[in-house]
């Protein structure tokens, strides 16, 4: 009964993960995706590299706050805390790069 058990919840936890992939990888799909108007090549990489400025500073806005709270919570716990704030982080920020490179609206 107890191996029963623990295969349950093995299955709903791999289930679980592979739904959060599929989910990541539709999200940036769609991101890359954002439907506009034609523009030109100087403002399609203006827009761009203002998505790219704006990825770059939410990486570094993060990482501040992620210290910050660090530095008012000494538990035992934190450094960890802190790890995977900023890993969570560097995913999205890595993921919002990809996406704004990959933007390609129409030429007018």
């Amino acid at each position: 009964m107890k191996r029963e058990w623990v295969w349950a919840i093995i299955s709903l936890l791999i289930a679980i993960v592979l739904s959060y992939i599929l989910l990541s990888i539709a999200r940036d799909e769609a991101l890359s995706k954002v439907e506009v108007g034609c523009l030109d090549s100087v403002q399609r990489e203006n827009i761009r590299a203002i998505m790219l400025k704006a990825a770059d500073r939410g990486l570094e806005e993060q990482v501040v706050h992620l210290f910050e709270i660090w530095v008012r919570d000494p538990s035992v716990e934190q450094p960890k805390r802190a790890q995977v704030g900023a890993n969570n982080a560097v995913n999205a920020h890595i993921r919002a790069r990809k996406a704004a490179i990959a933007w390609s609206p129409p030429e007018c």
